[in-house]
């Protein structure tokens, strides 16, 4: 049977792989998996913290350097996060002066050219 400290060492060598993952997916923008990853790690770290309470120094020092390296991921997705919002905004904005100086201009799309090529 595994003791409570093994299970800490094998889940923390998965958590470990886990977030070095998440980072992989950050680096390539593919902020759906990264999302997707974290909720299925969540139990995991839950988990992890309550073995940590039993485990020795050297084991809580290795979990939080992993809780770290994973909180800069989440750090960068919410940059991100930020980033994708503001520039949304920038483009509802534009959308919304368009639509305001487009009837100035006539008809947007759809109507009949003024000029046709007779041939």
């Amino acid at each position: 049977m595994e003791t409570p400290a093994q299970m800490l060492l094998r889940l923390l060598a998965a958590f470990e792989d886990l977030v070095a993952q998440e980072a992989l997916l950050l680096q390539t923008d593919n902020y759906a998996a990264v999302l997707e990853m974290q909720d299925r790690t969540a139990p995991l770290v839950s988990r992890l913290i309550e073995l940590a309470k039993v485990a020795d120094a050297a084991a809580r020092d290795r979990l939080a350097g992993v809780l770290m390296r994973r909180q800069r991921s989440q750090d960068l997705l919410s940059k991100q996060i930020a980033r994708i919002r503001e520039e949304l905004n920038e483009i509802r904005s534009s959308q919304r002066r368009v639509a305001q100086i487009a009837p100035v201009y006539g008809r947007s799309g759809g109507g009949s050219p003024r000029l046709s090529a007779v041939g």
